[in-house]
């Protein structure tokens, strides 16, 4: 039995959540959001790519759509829509839409069309937000950019298609071309750290480089490797220990790369979802101990990266349709870490917020403040660990005379304790999906 002592940002009680999911386990839906009068885009298709950001002491993100980019304020676990802006080009062959902030700033490209960079400025947020530059003068479409903050640079992946340019953007209103780097023909996307730049290039593989200076240094790559497809995206988890990247192919799985030297780079491990033969990862964002994958049809997947095998310990299905398409449903990934909350864009069916109990579930991992019998406050969650991956868990909690005073059986393995629970002694009953008893324990509430 496992119990781990911590404080959540979000109550989880399981019936205050609208919209279960059918097929969801150990993620919360917290709100959904879809504006059907969005024009209709190939495949049936109105959003593409999520990016998320604090602005004036709130949370924000925006989305990608087939007509411009849409911006939502989140709060109390609610995406509340405050302003649209229009893209450069519109309409139903819009497929890319792409954006990152620096500063009070957002950066936007689209891949089709008479598409532009645009900037805004969010100082004004929550009330609007205000366009500031919208030219084609460094480039027309762009399928990804990715922002080195610690450098004002912007780097912007397939520019006019080809290659990647990088964009000094310390005068955020002003953007000025550095490098314009052709060492092969198309990076697909990258991922950037303090002028260390993971390159996605497609069928050419992975390429890093370091940007600090005038001419480029090539320090790591990888252009052959098991299990390899059109290398599309990756992410480098906070500490900087781990790389991970997906390859957009059907049946690829995701690949986990240890990042000790670079020029010795290779995949460590592989992973995916347990039908992953019939399905195409498409993006993916890292905390030092799991994995957040847009998995597109199969919706959110959440990964374990600190057991081996790497387990799949989460999901929300955000696509329930049946298509032979595969690159469908979940497109793009954002996760406020610290906060607990999922960013999913949907490209047929919107963008969610959903819910995981990162900090917790990571401190289980490292075993830190975990005891038998604790001394518990009014926050705290049962987290039984060594239980998390089963199915059709019960909880009770009962009082010291046996009597059960709340049970909840869901397709969430944890508990918070109610907040209308009084100070004293209890008894917790985890039973599996037959009604047999696997786990009990004692605990106290504090007052």
């Amino acid at each position: 039995m496992h119990f781990l002592r911590g404080l959540i940002s979000i109550l989880i009680i399981l019936y205050s959540f609208p919209g279960i999911s059918q097929d969801a386990k150990n993620v919360l839906l917290l709100d959904h959001w879809m504006d059907t009068n969005l024009t209709l885009g190939v495949e049936d298709a109105r959003l593409s790519d999520v990016w998320g950001f604090d602005q004036n002491g709130g949370l924000y993100c925006a989305v990608g759509t087939t007509e411009g980019v849409s911006f939502f304020q989140i709060d109390q676990g609610q995406l509340n829509l405050v302003d649209e802006m229009a893209g450069a080009f519109q309409g139903y062959t819009v497929v890319h839409r792409d954006m990152k902030t620096y500063r009070n700033y957002l950066y936007a490209v689209g891949d089709e069309g008479t598409a532009t960079l645009q900037i805004f400025d969010l100082s004004y947020l929550p009330d609007s937000v205000s366009k500031v530059y919208d030219s084609n003068a460094l480039f027309t479409v762009c399928h990804n950019i990715y922002i080195d903050t610690l450098n004002a640079k912007l780097y912007a992946c397939g520019s006019n298609n080809n290659g990647m340019k990088v964009i000094d953007i310390s005068n955020p209103e002003n953007p000025t071309l550095i490098y314009n780097y052709t060492q092969v023909p198309y990076v697909h996307d990258c991922y950037v750290r303090n002028d260390t730049a993971f390159l996605n290039c497609g069928y050419d593989g992975l390429k890093i480089y370091d940007f600090s200076g005038a001419i480029p240094i090539e320090l790591g790559l990888l252009d052959f490797y098991a299990d390899q497809g059109y290398n599309h995206s990756g992410w480098m988890s906070p500490n900087g220990k781990l790389y991970a990247f997906c390859d957009e192919t059907l049946g690829a799985k995701i690949k986990l790369c240890q990042l000790n030297e670079y020029s010795m780079i290779k995949v460590d491990q592989t992973f995916g979802t347990d039908d992953y033969l019939n399905y195409t990862p498409h993006n993916i964002y890292l905390t030092n101990e799991l994995a957040f994958v847009a998995y597109y049809n199969e919706g959110l997947r959440v990964f374990d990266l600190a057991r081996s095998p790497i387990k799949e310990v989460g999901k929300y299905d955000t696509f329930h349709q049946e298509t032979e398409y595969t690159l469908n449903g979940a497109w793009g990934i954002y996760v406020f870490e610290k906060e607990e909350l999922i960013l999913v864009s949907d490209r047929q069916n919107g963008l969610y917020l959903l819910s995981f109990p990162i900090a917790l579930y990571e401190a289980s991992n490292s075993q830190i403040s975990v005891y038998n019998t604790p001394f518990v406050d009014g926050q705290s969650i049962l987290l039984p660990k060594d239980l998390f991956l089963e199915d059709d868990l019960t909880f009770t909690i009962s009082d010291i005379d046996g009597k059960v005073i709340y049970k909840q059986a869901s397709y969430v393995n944890w508990v918070n304790l109610p907040q209308t629970l009084s100070a004293g002694s209890y008894v917790y009953g985890i039973y599996d999906k037959d009604g047999k008893l696997i786990d009990s324990g004692k605990f106290v509430k504090a007052n």
